[in-house]
């Protein structure tokens, strides 16, 4: 039911009660995202300006404004 109502897993609710039981409230603070980035900002930077060229400019052939299968 508690599941349901917060529209998660028994999974998670059961691993939440175990955290809870085992370190109090303390334990089921965030701890942030499971995975940083694995680009630096620099590399991010690099990563748009390349999308931005389009494809043709990689090698593509551009259809109607769009990457080669991606939705219209």
């Amino acid at each position: 039911m508690i599941a349901k109502d917060l529209r998660v897993s028994d999974r998670s609710v059961e691993r939440w009660r175990r955290a809870w039981c085992d370190g109090g409230l303390d334990a089921l603070a965030s701890t942030g995202p499971p995975k940083l980035p694995k680009l630096s900002d620099d590399q991010f930077a690099e990563l748009e300006k390349q999308l931005a060229l389009g494809p043709s400019e990689h090698g593509w052939e551009e259809r109607d404004g769009h990457w080669p299968g991606s939705e219209h």
